[in-house]
């Protein structure tokens, strides 16, 4: 979407990726459906066990930042739409998402490692457990900050703005 020379071409690719989103929430259910079959034939307390808290809460913090990024994605679609509208080959508008959905991804990433960590280790403690979740999400918060370049300071602005006004 970002390497798009039209807007059409741009409209497609990000119509390609809201598709493909569609398939997470079904992944993440199976992933708990599954969790929850594994630590009942076990006779695993849920509640009581670290990696297992852990799991659960590792779904809702990447299905809430799924919500999330799906709500910004609609907007674009919307914006993408609307610019289409005066012609699918028109240049692609250069998108320059704001600090906080560029990052979400990245954080994600961070999320679902600790997680799979979490599985693996298997912390007794909830503390623990919940502490590498919040480790994995900041250590990823500073990776995609840190690694997010830094265009000309008037042209970033001017489409965010630009973004932001059309998104509403």
């Amino acid at each position: 979407r970002i390497r798009a020379r039209t807007v059409g071409d741009a409209l497609e690719w990000h119509n390609i990726m809201m598709s493909a989103a569609k398939v997470f929430p079904i992944c993440s259910a199976m992933f708990v459906i599954t969790g929850l079959y594994m630590t009942s034939v076990a006779r695993i307390h849920v509640w009581s066990s670290g990696f297992a808290v852990a799991g659960l809460v590792g779904v809702a913090l990447l299905l809430g930042i799924g919500t999330f990024l799906g709500i910004k994605s609609k907007a674009l679609k919307d914006v993408l739409e609307n610019i289409a509208k005066d012609g699918a080959d028109r240049p692609a508008p250069k998108l320059v998402p704001p600090p906080l959905v560029a990052a979400l991804p990245v954080i994600n990433t961070g999320i679902a490692l600790s997680v799979v960590f979490d599985m693996a280790t298997k912390p007794a403690s909830v503390p623990v457990a919940l502490g590498v979740i919040a480790i994995g999400a900041a250590v990823s918060a500073g990776a995609a900050m840190r690694r997010r370049p830094a265009p000309a300071a008037h042209e970033a602005a001017a489409a965010r703005v630009e973004l932001a006004s059309r998104m509403g």
